[in-house]
């Protein structure tokens, strides 16, 4: 196993189709529980983690629960 802090991180991640979607949800459900809150700039950096995924899949616009 090589050293990360030696060698720096990886140029490209590389995820599974399940990989991906369970990512995604756990992102969304993150979201969900920001939004009651007011941490508005921690929001926004996960919405725009969500969305820039949600374009990756597929997805048009992060699908129906994007706020």
């Amino acid at each position: 196993m090589e050293d990360v802090a030696a060698t720096g991180p990886p140029g490209d991640v590389v995820l599974t189709l399940e990989q991906a979607l369970d990512l995604l949800a756990a992102l969304e459900d993150a979201r969900d529980v920001l939004v009651g809150t007011d941490h508005l700039s921690v929001l926004a950096q996960v919405e725009g983690q969500i969305q820039r995924l949600s374009r990756k899949l597929g997805f048009d616009e992060g699908g129906s629960d994007v706020i």
